[in-house]
């Protein structure tokens, strides 16, 4: 048994040599210290007592501390009798940890002059042996520890711990986006390499330790098939027979390592196993460095090193746990393993990088694109938009002209066959007027130029006027148009509301064959539901969007006029998102369909007094200037009016208007002006009159739909009637603003 001695003021005590016995056996033998067992032809694993002895000359009068470089995870040190400390174990079997550095107190009291004995009782799973043990004051030895442990434990761990969270955050990537297989393989084997690294570091862990040590086996085959598949998928390189030894070697090795556990034989496994599993590396190594070159030279250069430290790390480690290499070593892995996978982290990251930038230079591009197209959509649309405009008020003249003079013939014509012709071609002026007025109310909703005036719109009122001028269509295809009698009244705008529902009724008569449409109101709360039912031929789901859009039409492909045009619907969700009255839609195809309107409620008023009936000659008496720069539809409005009786003084143009009131100085009854006129405008012909007659009333009739012009014109506040109109539509105007000026006379 050695013993070695020094006075205690000058130096540690560096204990070389020890008296060994090994658990089981009777021989004990003097050994020098670091002791590794293998090197002396004994397991790798199992229990023994080392004796130790320390000679002082005198007692330390400062702490002191009992230092191992490496001992076992599971140990019992006792000095002179004294208990200086023990592991935490309770498991049967010592924890798979290797030999790690400790150091233990020293009271002074435990400490004798002379000689002094160590016992330290150790127990391995892995790598026995013990290193040189230094006993001294706690100045000198703590230093070196505390640098041994931050070498030794605290940097593999740090180093593993973020590796860790760098293959987490890997993993991330590739659960977001399933694409990046190569970023998530990676990030699987770098993951399960760190947590076994770390738990190198974990003196108890809380599994059996049959099973720890199964995981850490298998640890092992998972992250061999993980690197040969990563491998392959970063070269680009599927190698079918390859790839099928892979995982033949994780269904063989697997199950024989829960074999080989369950039966306390997994050192044989791995001895078995490892050099399988170091085959299967190569492959994957080359494939790893002929990806690289794909790299610059620094990461090249890097990349190659790594792999290299990686490779000599495992033969080492396979060594040190055979017990080969000696128990005062490290393992090699916990510093290889982070470092060279840092490297290929960077790399990959450095891929991912690039393809998100390429991807974000793509999406600038598209954005650019997108922006581009909806500039030219922009450009397209207000071309189209003046187009429009311009091609609506040159439509507008000759269909004006046509419309009226069409009147005037059929209130003529007495002869059966000549009415009939007539009442035909007055149908297809009606046609083409309504699709005028159509667009006309779509550009008008469209451009914002149309302000709703919300008052109280009795809603029988409402019912009986459409009731009248729908009835007649219903009859005629044998339909039951009914309104159920109402006292509600809302607050909306009377006009827009009721071309709302003249649409919505003129719509569902259009396309019910039989039964009929039933229109109700409902009051709900503060609000009132008003709902047009119909039995007709329904809408599938797919299209209920679709409808009220522009020219849309269902069931007539043939683009048949007498149902409709495809605007009814479209101007009834403008107006009513303009009055904020939301719109729903229920059908069922070949049972009918229901449109519902929700109305802020309000209290009811009185309906208006009906106008008596107009007479034959309503204009008889009234001295009217029209001023008109289109000479058709001028003579046609010449003839309208001077059939009602009026007395008209036809204009084609400010000049023209400036020279015919100096010729006929009295005061006119009204004005009645297009708003494009050579020479200026319709407001402009209306405020030369006004310095004449300030109390003359003017209407404007115009085709121009133009969104400028329309909102000009709203602004102005004096009354306008769009082209195409009417008859009925022009004496309406008139009357409503020459009745306050036949009141007054009365």
């Amino acid at each position: 048994m050695a013993c070695q001695s020094a006075a205690w003021a000058d130096t540690s005590l560096v204990l070389h040599s020890a008296a060994f016995t090994l658990s089981g056996s009777t021989d004990t033998q003097t050994i020098p210290l670091p002791d590794t067992w293998a090197q002396r032809d004994l397991p790798v694993r199992g229990s023994g007592v080392y004796v130790l002895e320390a000679r002082l000359d005198q007692l330390p009068t400062e702490p002191w501390v009992l230092q191992f470089d490496r001992i076992a995870p599971r140990y019992r040190i006792v000095l002179n009798g004294h208990l200086l400390g023990s592991d935490a174990s309770t498991s049967a079997k010592p924890p798979l940890v290797t030999p790690q550095p400790i150091k233990l107190q020293v009271l002074p009291e435990f400490l004798r002059p002379g000689l002094n004995k160590i016992e330290v009782e150790v127990g391995y799973s892995i790598v026995a042996g013990l290193s040189v043990v230094r006993l001294g004051p706690a100045t000198e030895l703590l230093p070196p520890h505390r640098q041994q442990m931050l070498l030794s434990q605290t940097l593999p761990l740090v180093l593993n711990v973020a590796g860790a969270a760098l293959a987490l955050f890997m993993l991330l990537i590739w659960w977001r986006r399933p694409s990046e297989q190569i970023l998530g393989g990676f990030g699987a084997f770098w993951a399960i390499a760190s947590v076994r690294n770390v738990s190198y570091y974990i003196n108890e862990l809380p599994l059996p330790v049959q099973l720890a040590d199964w995981l850490y086996f298998a640890s092992q085959v998972l992250n061999t098939m993980l690197l040969g598949r990563f491998a392959m998928a970063l070269s680009g390189m599927w190698l079918r027979g390859y790839s099928l030894a892979l995982l033949l070697t994780g269904a063989v090795l697997l199950p024989l390592g829960v074999w080989a556990a369950w039966i306390d034989e997994l050192g044989l496994a791995r001895t078995l196993a490892y050099p399988v599993l170091m085959t299967l590396l190569v492959p994957a190594l080359v494939m790893m460095l002929r990806s690289s070159l794909k790299l610059g030279a620094h990461l090249q250069l890097a990349l190659a090193a790594g792999l290299a430290l990686v490779v000599s790390s495992a033969l080492h480690d396979h060594l040190y746990m055979r017990g080969v290499v000696p128990v005062t070593s490290l393992f090699w892995l916990p510093y290889a393993v982070p470092l060279t996978l840092s490297v290929f982290a960077w790399t990959l990251i450095e891929r991912l990088v690039d393809a998100l930038r390429h991807e974000q230079q793509l999406n600038v591009e598209l954005e650019n694109r997108v922006q581009q197209r909806t500039q030219a959509l922009q450009q397209a649309n207000a071309a189209k938009s003046r187009f429009l405009a311009s091609a609506s008020h040159d439509l507008r003249q000759p269909v004006v002209a046509i419309g009226l003079m069409v009147g005037l013939l059929r209130e003529q014509i007495r002869t059966p066959a000549l009415r009939e012709m007539v009442d035909r071609v007055d149908e297809a002026v009606a046609s083409m007027e309504t699709l005028l007025a159509g667009l006309l109310d779509l550009s008008r909703l469209e451009s914002g130029t149309v302000q709703p005036r919300r008052e109280r719109v009795m809603l029988q009122t409402l019912f009986d006027a459409i009731d009248a001028h729908e009835f007649e269509a219903a009859r005629h295809k044998g339909l039951d148009l009914r309104f159920r009698p109402t006292r509600l009244a809302v607050r909306s705008d009377a006009l827009l509301l009721e071309q709302i529902l003249r649409n919505l009724v003129s719509n569902a008569l259009r396309y019910t064959d039989r039964g009929g449409v039933l229109v109700v109101a409902r009051q709900r709360g503060t609000q009132v539901l008003l709902q047009i039912w119909d039995t007709g031929r329904g809408i599938p789901a797919s299209q209920q969007a679709a409808v009220f859009e522009e020219f849309v039409q269902l069931g007539n492909r043939a683009r048949d006029s007498r149902l409709g045009l495809g605007l009814g619907l479209a101007i009834v969700r403008r107006a009513a998102n303009l009055l904020g009255h939301p719109i729903q839609l229920r059908s069922e195809p070949g049972r009918g369909s229901c449109f519902s309107l929700e109305l802020p409620g309000t209290e009811a008023i009185q309906s208006a007094p009906l106008r008596s009936p107009q007479p034959q000659q309503p204009l008889s008496g009234r001295r009217i200037v029209l001023v008109e720069d289109d000479s058709g539809a001028r003579e046609a409005l010449t003839a309208r009016l001077q059939h009602w009786g009026a007395e008209v003084l036809a204009c084609d143009g400010l000049p023209s208007l400036r020279e015919t009131m100096a010729t006929h100085p009295a005061p006119p009854d009204l004005l009645i002006t297009d708003q494009r006129l050579p020479g200026g405008s319709g407001l402009a012909a209306i405020a030369h009159l006004r310095r004449l007659h300030p109390n003359t009333a003017a209407l404007v009739v115009t085709g121009n739909t133009a969104a400028a012009e329309l909102a000009v014109l709203s602004a102005s506040g004096v009354p306008v009637l769009h082209k195409p109109f009417r008859s009925e539509a022009l004496l309406d105007a008139i009357d409503q603003l020459l009745q306050p000026l036949t009141e007054s006379q009365v």
